[in-house]
């Protein structure tokens, strides 16, 4: 016999299995990159995200020019660099991240290399992503312009 509890439960759990269904699909696609933006970006992921990254201090000349970047009212930054699987959707965000720290230029996305690697330059205007294809094509998109379904299409995720 249903009762009302029991209903209730049935429709909790069902509710739950769908929700968490179209949360593994979303977060379902994973890209292994390589980054380089300062801590603040880190931030964005969870930590469980974090666990199965290497994440380091980078001590390379570009990363000490975005330090330098860093307007004076704000803590000395500490760029990283976070290599590893991530899913698209945080990648995603820690890019709406980089783009909103105008300080340190735009974003250049570059998938020549493996993993593809994603970092600050200042060589590009700020608020603009630049996609460097595997074919030496660049794509360049205002921060308005890029979305998800851009970010997939760069990075050839179905």
């Amino acid at each position: 016999m249903l009762t009302r509890r029991k209903l209730h439960i049935v429709m909790v759990a069902l509710g739950a299995m769908i929700l968490s269904r179209r949360a593994v699909s979303e977060q379902g696609d994973m890209v292994t990159v390589r980054i380089r933006a300062d801590e603040s970006v880190r931030a964005i992921m969870p930590p469980i995200a974090q666990e199965n990254l290497k994440i380091e201090p980078d001590q390379s000349e570009d990363a000490k020019e975005l330090a330098r970047r860093s307007p004076e009212t704000r803590a000395a930054p500490i760029m990283l660099i976070i290599v590893g699987a991530i899913a698209v959707t945080e990648l995603a965000q820690m890019i709406r991240e980089m783009l909103r720290q105008v300080y340190y230029g735009g974003v250049v996305i570059d998938t020549r290399s493996q993993p593809p690697s994603v970092s600050s330059s200042p060589r590009i205007p700020a608020d603009t992503v630049f996609v460097i294809e595997a074919d030496g094509k660049t794509s360049r998109y205002t921060r308005d312009q890029f979305s998800l379904d851009v970010l997939k299409l760069a990075l050839q995720v179905k």
